[in-house]
């Protein structure tokens, strides 16, 4: 009997666990249906008083936007980003430095831009968002820049993992010790391989460099490049232009039918949770025209300006090479070529090359006409005309 009342009383603890669980979990529920964050501040938030909702927190919340906006770049990963924020003074709340699954976690929390997302809800929150929406979604992109497996970096040796070409074998970079000090070499490991021997840096990077003088395009290219790719924005500016258009009216539309939402709940043909409902739907169809009408919105931008601004790279790639910080100069390297770089014991070379560089070498031997190259610009009814046109700099076209 004992053993049974036990039990019983057990049982009945537990029932008056989970009651009062539910009735915690109903009463979160009603609050975030609210727009109220129920959950502790996240870092760059604050609550003014106990049981308020948050607010930005203007000491953090600087790091927090800058966060986004330097992610939006593609030109970070996770790590090389908490480390730039670090060197400007980001601290978490136990005042340590910034680590990478802080900055993912950031970057993937909706709640920065004003959306609670919970209990299969999605909410907009009536606490102040840090970011917008867009910039928010433009940060949730895949971006190459860093994507893919993560690997081991030595700052040392940029030029690791280029193939020899005589035994297929991957090259790797060392420090020997001798005569009083420590010397770096590349060399692999395939000891009977011609070349298995071991490189100086100096005479492998050099290598390298005269590869890069040797790819590098010249003002002639330049201005043929700059001239034909300056007439093809020309003409597809106006197709983006009326497009963008079109997506403005379908996001007017949109707007339109959001309010008509709210028209119908206050009519009362929708409850409290249809209204939910179809505000979401509603608002995900905007996000995504918004995110849409975004992606067109980076092509308007002044072709002059950017390819000013990508020819200050390529112009002399050896020397933007060996000037680049470590992690920009990996980046630079994949964007010369996405391939694995050869060494033949004298030579670099690769299997592919960014077309800026693959149509240099093209235009110098086998191309006599840049603009014939398939992949500069698209094969329209007009382009044997507009080809003609552009044939020479002399002749009234390019």
């Amino acid at each position: 009997m004992g053993r049974a009342m036990e039990g019983m009383m057990s049982v009945f603890a537990e029932l008056d666990n989970n009651l009062r669980a539910e009735r915690c979990k109903n009463g979160m529920i009603e609050r975030v249906k609210q727009g109220v964050w129920v959950w502790p501040a996240p870092i760059g938030y604050h609550r003014s008083r106990k049981g308020s909702n948050i607010t930005p927190n203007p000491e953090v919340a600087k790091y927090i936007v800058l966060i986004f906006e330097e992610w939006a770049k593609g030109t970070h990963s996770y790590r090389s980003l908490a480390k730039f924020m670090a060197e400007r003074g980001f601290r978490t709340r136990h005042g340590k430095k910034p680590f990478p699954q802080l900055i993912e976690s950031i970057i993937r929390n909706e709640v920065y831009c004003g959306i609670i997302n919970a209990w299969d809800m999605r909410i907009k929150g009536t606490f102040e968002p840090i970011i917008s929406e867009e910039l928010f979604f433009r940060c949730q992109r895949k971006n190459t820049a860093h994507a893919g497996p993560r690997r081991s970096a030595n700052p040392d040796f940029p030029l690791r993992r280029t193939v020899c070409l005589t035994c297929f074998g991957s090259m790797t970079g060392s420090y020997s010790n001798g005569n009083g000090g420590r010397y770096p070499y590349y060399h692999h490991h395939k000891q009977n391989c011609a070349y298995a021997k071991f490189i100086p840096k100096a005479t492998f990077e050099q290598f390298f460099v005269e590869y890069l003088h040797k790819i590098n395009p010249d003002a002639k290219y330049e201005k043929w490049f700059r001239a034909i790719m300056l007439d093809i924005w020309q003409s597809n500016y106006k197709k983006f232009d009326e497009m963008n258009g079109t997506v403005r009216k379908e996001i007017e539309k949109l707007e339109q039918e959001r309010q008509e939402v709210f028209n119908l709940h206050r009519k009362g043909v929708y409850d409290d949770d249809e209204l939910l409902e179809q505000k979401n739907i509603v608002n995900q169809k905007i996000r995504e025209k918004t995110q849409l009408l975004m992606d067109n919105r980076i092509e308007e931008f002044n072709m002059d300006e950017a390819l000013t601004y990508c020819f200050n790279f390529v112009r002399d790639t050896a020397k933007t090479w060996l000037r680049l910080k470590y992690e920009p100069k990996m980046r630079f390297q994949r964007n010369i070529s996405p391939e694995k770089w050869t060494f033949d014991g004298k030579e670099f070379g690769t299997t592919k090359l960014a077309k800026i560089y693959a149509l240099k070498q093209e235009y110098d031997g086998k191309k006599s006409n840049l603009v014939e190259e398939r992949g500069v610009e698209p094969l329209g009814p007009n382009w044997r005309e507009g080809s003609r046109n552009r044939a020479s700099p002399t002749t009234g076209g390019h």
